[in-house]
């Protein structure tokens, strides 16, 4: 493995050589805060100093002019669109005709028919990954890219925003400084300067990567395994088999999940995954092996795992079991409406139990994980109410996990279930859940479960519907006088659970601030019940919220009860 001793510019960078984004790699994925702050950067350097953008962590081919790009491959893509913005921007200037070609020279393989070298193949020095190829080669190669644009693809919105940008700004500095302007920004590019490792063997390849994720820089355990997984695949099954992936790490972030968080969860989901566990913990000669470990694959071991299962399963087998569960995991954290359950764990924040829902999810029908999931939402809010140590609850979920391998389990662990929720701590569910005051997410859930008792619903998706604090955030008129006598006692009481209620009509949100008697008028119209009932209270302060919070109490209570659950 060569690492540069001290930074090299641009120009040596580039000279002579082909880089390519391999296909594990990720899409180009700088916004535009990233694009600017790349492009001021170098704007503002002095002219007696080079602009430091960082390593470039490489593989060399077999051909040796064929760079394989480990890490930096968002910052040599930008700085590939920034130079072709300069070039475009003087190209019909005869003045600068020699500069032109300097600069293609850089992004552009020469023609080797060509032996004067004025002329260019135009074809890129830089061949980006497989779905961003086709956009980034037409744009450098200033053809009509149109037709090669996905929109819904955020790379392709990155890259040509970023293309955009540079424009405009390119555009600027000649308006204001001439092309000598420009001529200028080109030269701090073209000085601005890479560390370059580069790795000439396959181990040192697999090194630099390892490292790359050590630094915490932009691979992530996904792109490791995604690595790994490549080694086994043949090339004629390559561009199938990386489709899959993106597909399935695509799905998850289409969802607003992280591929990183699936990938832990899929895992400690596999039946056999404690064994393979053990073994790896033999290879490394930890002492006890053979006891349970929770969770069965830590983040720390994540990546060796991912190992260990690609070579059990074969690549094949991997990925059509990666892409069910994948399917089965967007469910959980993005789960409908009507999947009451799901999206109660979603309020909460919930995912420590993914692992296990994952596994019931593959081994039962529709109706025994529905069952399933209300057991879990109740021991899980009752749990968090009740204050208990959430590390207690994971060790549990994992252990069913173990015990539910077996289909012919799933009434015990039923039961097992029931017996972990503990009915006999009522009396301290109900101290609690009287002087909740949670997270909003979670009274939100709570309102929408009470409502949904009275067979009404909520429609969340129209703007107007919201958590209406009954006494305000902002005290104004009579809340004034509450306030004022106990400022501490206020602000907690005003996210208690029995200080809020739920509005969806637009002219409901008049309500806001004003005095209680005044707030009634709009409650009274409401065609949510525990909305509309607050006009049997005839004032609104502190002991009232107490009693309401009772009241809701009593209405929820059966809500997290699951006893007659099988």
């Amino acid at each position: 493995m060569r690492v540069t001793q001290e930074p090299i510019n641009i120009t040596d960078v580039l000279k002579d050589k082909f880089f390519r984004i391999p296909v594990f790699q990720r899409e180009y994925s700088w916004n535009l805060e990233q694009v600017s702050d790349l492009y001021y950067d170098i704007f503002e350097a002095q002219e007696n100093e080079s602009h430091f953008l960082g390593s470039l962590l490489l593989y060399k081919e077999a051909n040796n002019k064929t760079m394989e790009v480990i890490d930096g491959q968002q910052r040599l893509t930008t700085i590939f669109l920034l130079l072709f913005s300069i070039i475009e921007e003087i190209k019909d200037s005869s003045s600068f005709a020699s500069a032109s070609e300097k600069l293609k020279s850089l992004i552009f393989t020469a023609d080797p028919n060509d032996l004067l070298g004025q002329n260019f193949s135009l074809e890129p020095r830089l061949e980006t990954s497989k779905r961003d190829k086709q956009l980034f080669k037409s744009i450098l190669k200033g053809e009509d890219y149109s037709i090669h644009k996905d929109g819904r693809r955020n790379s392709h919105k990155n890259l040509t925003n970023a293309l955009d940008f540079f424009t405009s700004k390119i555009n600027e500095i000649r308006e204001k400084d001439d092309l000598e302007g420009v001529l200028e920004f080109a030269q701090k590019i073209i000085k601005s300067k890479f560390i370059i490792m580069t790795a000439e063997k396959q181990s040192d390849k697999i090194l630099l990567f390892k490292t790359v994720n050590a630094r915490g820089l932009e691979l992530t355990q996904g792109d490791l395994i995604k690595n790994e997984l490549c080694r086994f695949i043949s090339d004629n099954d390559l561009d199938e088999m990386i489709q899959i992936w993106d597909d399935v790490r695509e799905l998850i972030e289409d969802n607003k999940g992280k591929l990183d968080t699936f990938l832990f969860h899929h895992i400690n989901s596999l039946d056999y995954i404690q064994f393979e566990r053990k073994e790896l913990d033999k290879k490394r000669k930890i002492k006890n092996w053979d006891k349970k470990n929770y969770p069965p694959v830590p983040e720390k071991y994540l990546f060796d795992m991912y190992c260990r299962v690609i070579e059990r399963e074969s690549p094949e087998t991997f990925l059509k079991t990666l892409k069910s569960s994948s399917k089965d995991y967007v469910e959980l954290i993005n789960p409908s409406n009507n999947q009451v359950y799901l999206s109660s764990l979603k309020a909460m924040g919930v995912n420590k139990c993914f692992p296990l829902l994952l596994d019931v999810k593959n081994k039962f029908d529709k109706k025994e994980f529905e069952n399933f999931t209300h057991l879990i939402d109740s021991l899980t809010f009752r749990h968090s109410v009740l204050r208990k140590d959430p590390k207690e609850l994971e060790k549990f979920y994992y252990q069913l996990s173990d015990f539910i391998s077996k289909k012919e389990h799933y009434s015990e662990s039923v039961n097992k279930i029931k017996k972990h929720v503990n009915f006999q701590e009522e009396v301290k569910f109900k101290d609690e859940f009287i002087v909740l005051r949670p997270k909003m997410s979670v009274s939100k859930m709570i309102l929408d479960r009470i409502v949904r008792l009275s067979s009404e619903s909520v429609d969340w998706s129209n703007r107007d519907t919201h958590i209406e604090h009954i006494m305000p955030q902002k005290p104004a008129g009579e809340w004034l006088i509450h306030y004022d006598d106990d400022i501490e006692k206020y602000k907690d009481y005003i996210n208690r659970v029995g200080n809020l209620t739920i509005l969806q009509d637009k002219k409901n949100i008049r309500a806001r601030n004003k005095d209680f008697i005044d707030k009634i008028k709009y409650y009274s119209e409401s065609r949510i019940s525990i909305t509309k009932n607050l006009g049997d209270y005839k004032n609104w302060d502190f002991s009232q919220i107490e009693k309401k919070q009772a009241d809701l109490y009593e209405l929820s209570k059966d809500i997290w009860n699951c006893k007659k659950l099988n």
